[in-house]
C-alpha cells in the first residue's frame, strides 16, 4: 500500500495512506528506509472478517494468552504445565515429556506403540468424565 510521509515533527512522523486514512509513528535517527517502510506496512489499514463472538459495544478484559499451551481442536498441547491446567492434564503432560523426547519415542518405538504409551498415560491420569 503507498504511503505518503505527511510530515515529522519531533521524531513523530504522519503517514497518510491511499486511502486518506492516516498512522502516527515514531521514528529514530538510526532508522533504515526499509525499517520506516515496515513500519508504514505495519499501520497500514487492514482488512478482515470479525469472528462471530466479537460484538460491537462488547466489554472485555484485555488478557495475554499462556506461552507454553496451545489448542489443536479441543485438545491443550502443553510444553510446560502450570497450576492453570487441571491436575490430571499436568500429569499427563509431564508422563508424554517434551515434544522432541515424544517424536524421538515414535522415531525409535514406532506410533504403535506411542499410542500405546498414550493410552497407558491417559488410563493412569484419566479426566474427571473419563
Amino acid at each position: 500500500m503507498d504511503y505518503t510521509i505527511e510530515k515529522i515533527e519531533n521524531g513523530l512522523a504522519t503517514f497518510r495512506y491511499a486511502d486518506n486514512s492516516y498512522a502516527e509513528v515514531a521514528l529514530s535517527a538510526e532508522m533504515t528506509e526499509a525499517e520506516i517502510d515496515d513500519l508504514a506496512f505495519q499501520f497500514a489499514p487492514k482488512s478482515g472478517t470479525a469472528p462471530s463472538h466479537a460484538v460491537v459495544g462488547q466489554t472485555r478484559t484485555a488478557a495475554k494468552m499462556a506461552d507454553d499451551v496451545q489448542e489443536v481442536g479441543d485438545q491443550p498441547i502443553v510444553d510446560n504445565p502450570d497450576e492453570s491446567l487441571p491436575e490430571y492434564l499436568q500429569n499427563r503432560a509431564e508422563a508424554y515429556g517434551s515434544p522432541i523426547s515424544q517424536l524421538e519415542y515414535i522415531t525409535e518405538n514406532g506410533l504403535e506403540a506411542w499410542q500405546a504409551h498414550v493410552a497407558e498415560i491417559k488410563a493412569q491420569y484419566p479426566a474427571p468424565s473419563e
